[in-house]
């Protein structure tokens, strides 16, 4: 992260060779390496010590006469102590937005004019912690693709909180609740109360690092992505090309390009951008563009169409507690779920941290993917949203506008009308 920020910070980027800024790049996809690896190290944490975890809880409470709890105590043993990135940038965005509900004359201002201009002159304060807030924390939805929260981006969310004093309430009140002094004491009894000898404590503590490393790992991705863009955009340009375009290159491309001044093929950007096809096989990893990605995409169509008849029950993994009913947003890429109504239930293969602004608007949040350890089960408990993950198939047999009723605490999707 330290050579990241170097690099943003590197004034005369426009000044490196061709060669030098490909040792950097290279460097810079080594980190993203890194990365990729250590979430792949918490999955696999996860699948083989967490179903250990359910069998000690599960024979612990049976011993206890609670076994119906098991739910309640998995969800309380594998929450994080440690506030994630996320976490923490709602508690600053809700602090900034109580300052000024505070202010009368400002709160009525804001409910009548939606443009910031017309605040800027009149409290500069307001400006000044709106940038700070930014500074700090504009990286967070970028990932790999997206862009930074904008000032815009902020204005906005500032705005329908102010004008919507319910929801305001609400979230504020519940962003709090799994760090509260009352939670973190219960905790402790149940703890006391299944006695675990030192090897199942270890356990315990291990996975809610682990939960704590699998959404803190999304946000060194985010910032990661974010501090490289000057150095992608540099490439980009000399490569006459988009930043966007560049992305669909991968790293012996980008390289040979700038140190054997290899032409970037228009017609290969254009097939990636329309569709390519991704995957590993036998080791190897191959992209596929053009007429073999259409095949492998209707290979892939039709898989899911053998799956039969829609189903009406669903079963998954209760990941954070509550029961909710909602309208159901699929949502198969952040783009998707950027698109949700407030109070939906997003619907998706999993989430990453450029899904945080949607799952913010959600109603509950389901996963055909992941565990209890999972970026959607870590940051739906820090956001009190009730949530659901593994559950196998949700994707292709919940559509939009379904309406379903999504009862975590029993880790049950009942779907009550089909649209």
């Amino acid at each position: 992260m330290r050579e990241l920020t170097r690099f943003n910070h590197l004034k005369q980027i426009n000044q490196v060779s061709h060669r030098g800024l490909a040792q950097i790049f290279r460097k810079v996809r080594r980190h993203f390496a890194y990365n990729s690896a250590m979430d792949h190290y918490a999955w696999y944490i996860e699948k083989f010590f967490v179903p250990l975890l359910q069998e000690f809880t599960t024979r612990r409470l049976s011993e206890l006469g609670k076994g119906d709890l098991l739910p309640e105590y998995i969800f309380h043993l594998v929450t994080p102590s440690r506030q994630s990135r996320i976490f923490k940038e709602r508690q600053d965005f809700f602090g900034i937005l109580a300052s000024i509900k505070g202010n009368k004359r400002l709160k009525a201002l804001i409910q009548r004019s939606s443009t910031f201009s017309d605040i800027e002159a009149l409290y500069p304060k307001l400006v000044t912690t709106i940038e700070r807030h930014l500074k700090k924390y504009a990286w967070i939805p970028v990932l790999v693709n997206n862009p930074p929260t904008s000032k815009t981006d902020l204005w906005k969310e500032i705005i329908r909180y102010i004008r919507d004093d319910k929801t305001f309430k609400i979230e504020s009140k519940r962003i709090g609740d799994n760090f509260d002094p009352a939670v973190l004491a219960k905790r402790k009894r149940m703890l006391d109360e299944l006695a675990p000898n030192a090897a199942e404590r270890a356990l315990i503590i291990g996975l809610q690092c682990t939960a704590f490393i699998r959404t803190d790992d999304n946000a060194v991705m985010s910032k990661s992505s974010y501090l490289v863009m000057p150095l992608y955009n540099e490439i980009a340009r000399r490569l006459g090309i988009s930043y966007h375009a560049l992305k669909q290159l991968t790293t012996v491309e980008v390289t040979d390009h700038l140190e054997r001044g290899k032409k970037v093929s228009r017609a290969l950007i254009r097939g990636r951008l329309k569709l390519t096809s991704y995957f590993v096989h036998n080791g190897r990893r191959i992209i596929l563009t053009g007429s073999k990605a259409v095949i492998m995409r209707r290979a892939v169509e039709q898989q899911l169409a053998r799956k039969g008849r829609r189903e009406s029950v669903f079963k998954g993994t209760p990941a954070s507690l509550g029961t909710v009913r909602g309208k159901v947003k699929v949502t198969l890429s952040s783009k998707d779920a950027h698109q949700i109504i407030p109070g939906s239930i997003l619907v998706a293969s999993a989430t990453s941290a450029d899904f945080v602004p949607a799952m913010r608007k959600a109603g509950a949040i389901v996963t055909e993917f992941g565990g209890i350890t999972s970026h959607a089960a870590v940051v739906s408990r820090e956001f009190g949203i009730p949530c659901i993950v593994g559950v196998r198939g949700i994707t292709s047999q919940l559509h939009d506008g379904d309406k379903v009723e999504v009862n975590a605490d029993e880790g049950v999707i009942t779907v009550l009308k089909v649209k």
